[in-house]
């Protein structure tokens, strides 16, 4: 494993191989390395040849400077963990490198989603659409890996790379969950004992709106009410959004026929967290 924080060497090492027919497996992260990214890492192993995890905290998926600076980090304990699961290369590019001062060019996948109410931020999204697509560029993988919990973010690049014929195909898995049921997310380092505990509703939320379209549900208002019932049963949450939204052009949805993304946000005393599941109305 060679832990590469260069741009221009990174670019080389993909060159290299891409030149003998190697297909490259990215898995973009921010850090704070948990089970969730272990799991995409290996379904990459299994998909491709050479395996790469980038480590970026990118200040453009932030909201406020004081967001980005208590991000979790730590490199010797991501790293330890990366090794474990003979990951090839770990790609951490210095912020002077991914945006230079004089940096003024963004990717922004516009009028996708901007219709889900609370969910969608423009300025996180042009953000992360930005980040990885230079991601893209320098390391040139035929895939990059992406876990259900973030259903909007895997749309959203599905939608990227299709719009500007980018050759890497979009894999996104089923979610990483603790025995609560709590989706595994580098925010969950900001919760006490008693707030996992207590974050535990949002997939709880979205069991009953799962089993409330099983049962026959199919209007999305009644769906996305069940959620609000569930979650205002928690003391410690508070429901930011809840959304039923195609999960190919992500528009709101009334009636549910066929697939559905249901997607949750709440607050979990100072922590904003997030989950989603696909349902199939047959």
């Amino acid at each position: 494993m060679e832990i590469v924080n260069r741009v221009s060497r990174m670019s080389a090492i993909t060159a290299k191989v891409l030149s003998a027919d190697v297909k490259i497996g990215l898995v973009s992260t921010m850090g704070a390395i948990h089970p969730g990214h272990l799991s995409l890492i290996q379904t990459a192993r299994k998909m491709t040849d050479l395996v790469v995890v980038s480590i970026f905290v990118n200040r453009l998926q932030f909201l406020t400077d004081d967001e980005y600076k208590e991000y979790p980090r730590d490199i010797t304990k991501d790293v330890d963990l990366l090794r474990n699961e003979s990951v090839d290369y770990i790609f951490t590019p210095p912020e002077e490198e991914m945006y230079p001062a004089d940096f003024s060019t963004y990717v922004e996948v516009e009028n996708f989603g901007q219709k889900l109410p609370g969910l969608h931020q423009a300025a996180y999204f042009k953000g992360m659409t930005t980040s990885v697509m230079k991601m893209l560029h320098i390391v040139k993988p035929a895939f990059l890996f992406f876990g259900q919990k973030d259903g909007l973010q895997g749309a959203i690049l599905r939608k990227m790379v299709r719009d500007l014929n980018i050759n890497t195909e979009v894999v996104v898995l089923p979610i990483v969950r603790d025995a609560s049921g709590l989706a595994y997310a580098a925010r969950n380092y900001f919760l006490t004992e008693p707030q996992k505990a207590a974050a535990s509703v949002i997939y709880r939320s979205l069991q009953a709106a799962q089993a409330a379209v099983a049962a026959g549900e199919t209007q999305a208002k009644r769906v996305i009410a069940e959620i609000a019932r569930v979650v205002g049963a928690e003391p410690q949450a508070k429901l930011e959004y809840a959304v039923v939204a195609d999960p190919g052009n992500l528009e709101p949805l009334t009636k549910i026929q066929g697939s559905a993304l249901i997607a949750v946000g709440a607050m979990i005393g100072k922590t904003s967290l997030n989950d989603s599941l696909l349902v199939e109305k047959k």
